[in-house]
């Protein structure tokens, strides 16, 4: 994925499926200079930072987070 497309999927108000390694996460930073995104895996709840690179948009849409 690239930087762009990780702040367009954070700040939606779609939920959009992201995966890290086979794991649906959640976006909750991105980094434009180290190129790095905070996540949370949602099946341990963990917070982990990694390579906006090595995370996969999966293009689905699985709902809609109401403001």
């Amino acid at each position: 994925m690239d930087l762009h497309r990780a702040h367009e999927i954070m700040v939606s108000p779609d939920k959009i499926t992201v995966l890290y390694k086979d794991h649906p996460v959640w976006i909750e930073h991105v980094d434009n200079n180290s190129q790095t995104a905070q996540i949370r895996t949602l099946d341990t709840r963990k917070i982990i930072g990694v390579y906006v690179e090595d995370l996969i948009d999966t293009g689905e849409v699985i709902g809609s987070i109401k403001q």
